[in-house]
């Protein structure tokens, strides 16, 4: 399910970007997401001597740190029993309900109580904490998960990969629906900040339930081997019987084959070593190619059966009942062989 992962991330960058658009007019000019904004309003701070402006960027980048923690921990717990993808829809939860609460107590507090002074600060910590959760649990859903808020390296590469003359030039979407939906969202959420403000909050929480409902069909679907650990609904190649009856035309002929270019590489873990995994090759529609299992020296060789882009994932063997994450790529195949190692994280 590529695609419907990578309208995921286009989804959360526009939550992202409205919710920036209420912590800059809520407090100071601050952001809740874009921590290379806030980094250039703490130094600008500093040197004006402008204190104040100091302490927002340090309560807005503090709480946006907190939520990368926990957004990493609620993950990683989750991953110990749950393929990847529940884990990022487990985070994703924990980030809506979060945004809830801050959303209830900045409805909720009068503008005359005692605690009126915390209600501005407890948006933009709460944000933060919101926003650093779901750039956690972006990161397990590999390159294409990252970023949703700080958009330079996306800018950066997708400009550079439109004149690499080194390369054969192929469009992809992502990257300028991001761009796109990070101002699309910030302009929208600024008329109804300027109009409705009470309204404004309640945009990036909807956005946030639109991803998760998109994460809830890409853990239903289980597509291929798209899951952590051994994937449990895709067929065994060690087992799998041919089909007697299958036409011997249905396949491209070996020349052909050989024409596309094959992917071949080692799956390693962080020291160098092998790390026996099963090797699957999805195309950019989520279907899955072809299905193998690494060497004893954890090398692997698979054939895509046409050219063009394939996410390569390599889900390691559970050892004593543990396993190191899965790891996808994206590799591109154009008639030359294709080698990629994959290093494969600690086990969890």
């Amino acid at each position: 399910m590529p695609r419907l992962l990578g309208t995921v991330t286009v989804v959360l960058t526009a939550a992202a970007g409205a919710i920036d658009v209420v912590t800059f007019f809520a407090f100071n000019q601050v952001f809740a997401s874009t921590m290379t904004g806030n980094l250039v309003l703490l130094g600008l701070g500093v040197g004006q001597g402008e204190w104040s402006q100091v302490i927002d960027n340090v309560c807005a980048m503090g709480g946006y740190c907190g939520g990368l923690v926990v957004g990493t921990l609620v993950c990683g717990v989750a991953m110990r029993r749950l393929p990847w993808r529940n884990a990022v829809g487990i985070a994703l939860t924990v980030e809506l309900a979060l945004l809830i609460a801050v959303g209830i107590f900045w409805w909720g507090v009068d503008d005359d109580a005692a605690i009126a002074q915390w209600r501005v600060i407890v948006l933009v910590v709460g944000s933060g904490l919101a926003m650093g959760i779901q750039a956690a649990a972006m990161r397990y859903i590999g390159p294409a998960g990252t970023p949703t808020s700080f958009l330079s390296g996306t800018v950066t590469n997708w400009v550079s990969s439109l004149v690499e003359l080194h390369k054969p030039f192929r469009w992809g979407w992502n990257s300028p629906l991001r761009i796109a939906a990070i101002v699309v969202a910030a302009a929208g959420n600024a008329v109804i900040q300027a109009q409705v403000p009470d309204l404004a909050f309640a945009v990036p929480v909807l956005l946030v339930l639109v991803a998760i409902v998109g994460m809830a069909v890409v853990t239903r679907a289980n597509h291929g081997g798209l899951v952590a650990g051994e994937p449990e609904f895709a067929p065994d190649p060690r087992t799998e019987v041919p089909d007697a009856d299958a036409p011997a035309d249905e396949a491209p002929a070996d020349e052909q084959l050989e024409a596309i270019g094959r992917v071949s590489g080692r799956v390693m873990d962080p020291a160098g070593a092998a790390s026996p995994a099963a090797v699957t090759l999805v195309d950019m529609e989520g279907r899955q190619v072809t299905r193998v299992h690494t060497e004893p020296d954890g090398r692997f060789d698979v054939q895509p059966p046409e050219a063009g882009e394939f996410v390569l994932i390599c889900t390691p063997h559970r050892m004593g009942g543990r396993a190191a994450r899965p790891r996808a790529v994206v590799v591109a195949v154009d008639g030359s062989p294709v080698t990629h190692d994959v290093v494969v994280g600690a086990q969890a």
